[in-house]
């Protein structure tokens, strides 16, 4: 077997393996995806949210995490502040409260739930939406389509950067703005074709610092290692990170710990920061927008070795070429 038939059956049997476990990441999450310890909130007692989260555990154990809260304005409130995804009013007049910027998913689960409930009651339990979806995007598939395009701004703007700009001090001031220009102009066709509709300024800002995020770790990767940084980059914050980001679904639909560790990834906080801002004017994205500055912070940290093969120099070679040649 000649050397090209040797590599050709590596890359062959390679891809065999890698191609398999991708799909597996992309597709285990989704396939798999039911809520688990999904904070809900009931009006009403202690008494009656236990009994609420009895009735719900029958049907799907271990689904939901019930709060007690003493009135409709209680649970507004919550669901408004994204501390639960919404709940019912239980009662004469039963409301079921929902939050559709929050998660569609959950949103229309919660429905269905109210509709059954307050029908065993021989009532029709009014729907609030505390969050509504944009006309333009009802079900939340456009909002959802966001989070491949915040990877390949931030993962272009950190290879490119650190390929040309080359200098660490130009690298560090391009990366901000660059990524607060991209934001600007990506949230703007956002808003033109009403995927997002709440304030410029939170989702210009939530979408920079999604780019920030991805763009300083790749530009300190490459900057460290090459082009090979690159390829790094993706594997981590695309095909880990995409999957577990939470977009679609909500992190408490994804199976085990997944959830959890797609909010300390990139995409995932990013999603949470945008939802926070296009829907809640800003609630709830704290940690999200903790989580993206420990990613720039680390890119940051990856830009201060000084590189063997391009060291920093304030001097442009070229321009001076003609005061080194001979005479």
């Amino acid at each position: 077997m000649s050397a090209t038939t040797r590599k050709l059956a590596g890359v062959i049997v390679g891809l065999a393996i890698v191609i398999p476990l991708i799909l597996l990441l992309f597709i285990s999450p989704a396939s798999k995806g039911t809520p688990h310890d999904l904070p809900i909130g009931v009006v009403g007692p202690q008494t009656v949210a236990d009994q609420v989260a009895r009735t719900l555990d029958q049907r799907e154990p271990g689904a939901f995490d019930v709060w007690a809260f003493d009135s409709v304005d209680a649970l507004t409130d919550a669901a408004s502040n994204r501390d639960v995804y919404g709940g019912f009013v239980v009662g004469p007049e039963p409301q079921t409260v929902i939050a559709t910027g929050a998660s569609p998913a959950v949103a229309t689960t919660l429905t269905q739930i109210g509709a059954g409930m307050s029908a065993q009651a021989g009532a029709n339990a009014a729907v609030v939406d505390v969050a509504p979806p944009t006309d333009g995007d009802p079900r939340g598939a456009g909002f959802g389509s966001m989070v491949m395009p915040v990877f390949m701004a931030g993962a272009a703007l950190g290879a490119a950067s650190a390929l040309v700009g080359r200098r660490r001090r130009v690298i560090a001031a391009v990366l901000p703005i660059g990524a607060l220009a991209v934001a600007a102009t990506a949230i703007g066709v956002a808003t033109a074709v009403g995927v997002v509709a709440g304030s410029f300024v939170l989702e210009w800002i939530a979408l920079a610092a999604g780019i920030l995020a991805i763009a300083a770790p790749v530009a300190g990767v490459v900057a460290l290692v090459g082009t090979p940084g690159i390829g790094i980059a993706a594997l981590l914050f695309m095909l880990v990170g995409m999957p577990l980001a939470g977009i679609s679904a909500p992190p408490e639909f994804l199976p085990w710990i997944w959830g959890d560790l797609g909010q300390l990834l990139p995409l995932g906080a990013t999603g949470t920061a945008i939802r926070g801002a296009a829907f809640f004017d800003g609630a709830g994205s704290l940690a999200a927008y903790l989580v993206l500055a420990v990613w720039v912070a680390i890119g940051y940290l990856l830009l201060l070795p000084k590189r063997a093969t391009a060291p920093e120099t304030d001097v442009d070679l070229d321009e001076h070429a003609e005061v080194l040649a001979p005479v």
